[in-house]
């Protein structure tokens, strides 16, 4: 009996002690909570300071004394407005991208959450100066675009006339583009001159595009339809659309990006809404540095490609292509 009694003393001391330690826990815990959120601070993924065009997810965080957690805020730009924005807008979330844009500054964001406010300074580093060059032609070729077209000219993926001109300002048309993009193809054993078991009416075997015209036909880069209409002019949507219906696939999972991803940061053009039927083919290029927008966030689908820009996009194109040592289409 004896023996029975001190073993219910003793679980009954047990019992104390266990609930003292559930007191002294639940006590902490919620003088922890009584501290409540001490500050508010914007960190980032990487580096505040960063490239032009280049995106930076930041996250808006919250101290309570022993931890920190993400906290759902309202997001700003302070100043520098005209150097970037947010990706897909940002209020009440944790997190936020920014996009920056093509020109160096400073960028001036805020976070505000529980009656907290951080600033963070976002810089964007100014881009290098144009290399200069030794222009080639008999007539004039813009500073921005002189790399590249001397370097295209040198690899042979681009000529000018016969009187010696380039006309960097002259439209580019679809006969044109296919061949550039088929010289860059072939420059960088991509592909190779087919047979043509099918051929565009328009394009006789002695015209200048009917190499590039019969590949991007037979392999169903093209459009299957019985003319390519190669003197009329190529817009910035029909190049994009092209470009990704190329090399957006491979580039892609080259450099190890997703095209849902790529897809799911919405909307970036604002002339170019979800519904477009060219927004995939902009978000690509875009993602892969390949084209970009306009100063007032616009890509210009409309807009006629000219011979210079055309230049750029296909070096672009080439770096982008030997940076990530593809192999293969």
């Amino acid at each position: 009996m004896e023996n029975l009694i001190r073993k219910a003393t003793m679980l009954m001391m047990g019992l104390v002690g266990l609930s003292s330690l559930a007191a002294i826990s639940t006590f902490t815990l919620t003088a922890n909570n009584l501290a409540g959120l001490r500050s508010l601070e914007i960190r980032a993924f990487g580096d505040f300071a960063i490239d032009p065009e280049e995106k930076i997810l930041l996250t808006a965080e919250g101290d309570y004394l022993t931890y920190t957690v993400p906290l759902r805020s309202q997001w700003s730009i302070i100043s520098g407005e005209d150097y970037g924005w947010f990706i897909d807008g940002c209020d009440g979330q944790k997190t936020c991208e920014f996009q920056a844009n093509h020109v160096g500054g400073d960028v001036i964001i805020r976070a505000e959450a529980n009656g907290f406010t951080d600033d963070r300074t976002i810089h964007i580093r100014k881009p290098a100066p144009p290399k200069a060059v030794q222009n080639p032609f008999t007539d004039e070729i813009p500073t921005w675009a002189g790399e590249p077209i001397v370097e295209l000219k040198d690899r042979n993926i681009i000529r000018g006339y016969d009187d010696g001109r380039y006309g960097a300002g002259d439209k580019l048309t679809r006969g044109q583009l296919v061949t550039i993009f088929h010289r860059a193809l072939r420059n960088m054993n991509l592909t190779q001159n087919l047979n043509c078991p099918i051929e565009y009416n328009d394009i006789p075997r002695d015209h200048y595009a009917y190499a590039a015209a019969c590949t991007f036909r037979n392999r169903g880069w093209t459009d299957s339809l019985t003319t390519l209409e190669p003197n009329e002019p190529v817009t910035r949507a029909e190049t994009a659309s092209l470009l990704n219906r190329v090399i957006g696939g491979p580039l892609l999972s080259a450099k190890d990006l997703r095209l849902g991803k790529v897809i799911a940061e919405g909307q970036v053009f604002s002339d170019v809404t979800l519904s477009n039927q060219f927004f995939v083919d902009t978000a690509v290029v875009r993602s892969l540095g390949i084209m970009k927008g306009n100063p007032d966030k616009t890509f210009g689908l409309d807009t006629t490609l000219n011979r210079a820009e055309a230049a750029t996009i296909f070096f672009r194109l080439m770096d982008k292509i030997e940076e990530s040592e593809m192999r293969s289409i």
